[in-house]
């Protein structure tokens, strides 16, 4: 189903809060906060900063992790509940997370530590094997008040925006941008042949990739399927047999 064209629905429905778009004077709000995380919180736009209002990241304890890793477990409410990744080789780790799910979650976000290391390795694997090219701005002609409602995302914000096959991008959007919050958001494709705003997946998608619970990013999809070991998607095939040649030669390992 298509949800509107251009963008000029979503104007009236969904109005954009009257805060400057981007996060330019980014500080430190507490003396505990580290100073590594200033770009990731330069890059917030005024809803990812509303549908943060109240979380804090405060570190509760810190342990060496896997791969020269530390694990940060922080407030439960950081990022939502939402494990993550952040600048010195951090896995962060809200301690609303359940134990039994942490070792999973650490192989998740383990394989965004490598990413974020050698990321024109995993740009040049999406780009030959998965026909997806990234990129640090938007599409020209996507409707800003999409681009003011996309969700930021700390595992894939350097190059946030990834256009798959040369026309279809998917974008994760606030559901209600008046009141936005991390875990309510859905995902949109903006087809720029079209210049059109769809919630339908592309011709193709799931034949490749099969259906998986993250989907806006190529790092989110890359994650999900080696933590699975998928080889059912051609999508997890080719990537499974690039990480166990070129991923084992960069030094790329989930083995405990």
């Amino acid at each position: 189903m298509v949800a509107v064209i251009a963008g000029l629905v979503l104007a009236h429905v969904w109005p954009v809060p009257k805060q400057e778009e981007g996060f330019v004077d980014a500080v430190l709000e507490d003396e505990t906060d580290n100073a590594l995380d200033l770009p990731w919180l330069a890059s917030w736009s005024a809803m990812d900063r509303a549908a943060r209002k109240g979380q804090t990241c405060t570190v509760i304890s810190q342990e060496p992790g896997p791969a020269n890793t530390t694990i940060e477990l922080v407030s439960a409410s950081c990022e939502a509940g939402m494990a993550h990744t952040r600048a010195g080789d951090r896995i962060v780790i809200p301690e609303s997370v359940p134990l039994a799910a942490r070792p999973d979650t650490i192989r998740h976000e383990l394989v965004h530590i490598f990413q974020r290391r050698k990321p024109e390795v995993w740009a040049d694997f999406y780009r030959r094997s998965w026909s997806f090219e990234l990129f640090a701005e938007p599409p020209v002609g996507i409707p800003k008040e999409y681009v003011a409602a996309r969700r930021s995302n700390p595992d894939t914000w350097v190059k946030p925006w990834a256009c798959w096959m040369g026309r279809h991008w998917p974008v994760q959007i606030y559901k209600n941008p008046q009141s936005p919050q991390l875990r309510e958001s859905r995902l949109m494709w903006w087809d720029s042949w079209r210049s059109q705003m769809t919630d339908t997946s592309p011709e193709g998608w799931y034949n490749f990739f099969g259906s998986q619970s993250q989907e806006e990013h190529p790092n989110e999809l890359a994650a999900v399927l080696l933590t699975a070991d998928d080889t059912a998607t051609e999508a997890g095939r080719r990537l499974q047999n690039w990480w166990q040649s070129e991923g084992l030669r960069q030094g790329f390992s989930l083995a405990a």
